[in-house]
């Protein structure tokens, strides 16, 4: 088990960056754990799953990667095993045959109702000590920090890349 180290700097937004960057991994390696020991599922095929359940046309796999913020050769590997685990169905676009169109299947909805469940616990622990008002300011922050991370990849993506000697 990892030891939890104490985030002690001087600069309280540099230490609050620290903290933040360690919960969110911490609280996604305690998702996937969690989620697979129930149900041998991740938390990106349960994100999958919730963004295909929404989507009744289908989605493609560039917009499953938005979803997941993975990166697309990824997303592929991960819809091949949902397709063999019967979670998903996959159908090429009729007017572009390039074009993949991936589906929730009945069982993948089966299981997403059932990992629901799972992530509901997963959430009631880490949220323990989280009350309403305090959720609802965490939101607000979280949003704003999110916003401001695509906007910083976005100006990272745009500038030239140094070139090696």
């Amino acid at each position: 088990m990892a030891r939890l180290i104490e985030v002690d700097h001087k600069d309280t937004i540099l230490s609050t960056f620290m903290l933040f960057v360690q919960t969110a991994q911490a609280v996604l390696k305690y998702a996937d754990a969690y989620l697979y020991r129930k149900m041998h599922l991740s938390v990106s095929k349960l994100i999958i799953l919730k963004a295909l359940d929404r989507s009744s046309e289908g989605m493609k796999p560039s917009e499953l990667a938005d979803w997941t913020n993975t990166e697309r050769h990824n997303i592929t590997a991960l819809i091949k095993r949902m397709k063999q685990d019967g979670l998903v169905t996959t159908e090429r676009n009729s007017s572009d045959k390039r074009l993949l169109n991936i589906k929730l299947t009945d069982k993948g909805q089966e299981v997403l109702g059932q990992a629901i469940l799972v992530a509901q616990e997963i959430i009631d622990q880490v949220m323990l000590l989280i009350n309403e008002g305090d959720a609802v300011l965490l939101k607000e922050k979280l949003t704003a920090m999110r916003q401001n991370a695509h906007a910083g990849l976005e100006h990272v993506a745009k500038r030239p890349q140094p070139q090696p000697h």
